[in-house]
């Protein structure tokens, strides 16, 4: 294809924090909000490749601005989605992504036919390199720390298991995996030789993990029996044990994993950051050590070294 084609691309949901910061730059900036347009935002901003061909559109949709039911909010973002897209369109990326939960998203994607991306595959290539990097800041060894997944998907947690498995040699699985478990049991033991725990009563178990793995949304973890210092890797679409972080604790949530934009093949656009969370990243099919940038925490960035200066050395050991 030559130069300012169209490939078929994805569309990428802005907030209502970035449409707004975006009006209120240069001049635009004396406008009262009031009189910015927030009713159907129409396609903002085309994102195109190195060579000037489209790859994707920047639209707006305020979800959290709805005042409605969760109901009624998927539906108007059904809506929205069905004017943006075109037949061009194969993928949404949504910048909040976290308002939404598994089952909103299977509708989404039901009712709309486009791929939310969520970024859960490339969270799960670069835990395992994260964890080392971090384990060898603080000169402890991986393999004696007990991992702690809490789940109720199968194939995810699968995935998961078999990420880490040449890492770690204690996992232990909690959650509502119900008849499943064994299924799971018996599968990563034949695939790895790893033995896999499954506790019902996790809060009594608590106090044994340094490392959690959430993937479960809207799930209750009791942050006063947890270990002080753990570090909890909250892989879920909601990512609601942000709610639950008790700071007296030192309770660590890392949310999401970021990446340098540098090596991608995409033009500057006032929309997207130099650092990109993992469903942005995600959409490009690249896994590539070297695009790893740092880790977000309560919408911070840290790169490995500060995350070590500022969340733990002062805190204490994992």
């Amino acid at each position: 294809m030559g130069k300012g084609g169209i490939i078929i691309g994805f569309l990428y949901i802005i907030g209502e924090k970035t449409y707004f910061a975006h009006f209120y730059s240069g001049l635009m900036r004396i406008v009262p909000k009031k009189c910015i347009p927030t009713t159907r935002v129409k396609i903002l901003e085309h994102i195109r490749n190195n060579d000037g061909n489209i790859i994707g559109r920047v639209g707006g949709v305020f979800l959290n601005s709805l005042n409605m039911g969760k109901k009624g909010m998927v539906e108007e973002f059904v809506l929205a989605i069905e004017e943006f897209k075109n037949e061009n369109t194969n993928s949404l990326i949504m910048e909040n992504l976290s308002l939404l939960n598994k089952d909103d998203v299977k509708l989404i994607e039901k009712r709309t036919g486009l791929k939310i991306i969520n970024g859960i595959k490339v969270l799960t290539f670069f835990l395992p390199l994260v964890l080392k990097e971090i384990c060898k800041g603080l000169n402890e060894n991986l393999k004696e720390k007990e991992v702690l997944i809490i789940g109720e998907d199968e194939i995810l947690t699968k995935q998961i298991i078999e990420a880490l498995y040449k890492e770690v040699r204690f996992i232990t699985l909690a959650g509502d995996y119900g008849d499943i478990i064994g299924d799971i049991s018996e599968y990563i033991m034949e695939k790895t030789g790893l033995s896999i725990f499954y506790s019902k009563k996790v809060d009594k178990i608590l106090t044994n993990y340094s490392i959690i793995i959430n993937l479960k949304d809207n799930y209750y973890l009791n942050v006063n029996k947890l270990r002080q210092k753990a570090i909890i890797f909250d892989f879920s679409i909601s990512k609601g044990i942000r709610n639950q972080a008790n700071e007296s604790r030192g309770t660590i949530i890392i949310e999401d994993f970021m990446f340098k934009i540098d090596y991608l093949d995409i033009k500057k656009n006032k929309f997207i950051n130099v650092l990109i969370p993992s469903y942005f990243y995600e959409q490009f099919n690249r896994l590539e050590p070297k695009d790893f940038a740092g880790l977000s925490i309560g919408g911070e960035f840290y790169n490995i070294e500060s995350f070590l200066d500022y969340q733990i050395r002062i805190k204490g050991k994992l």
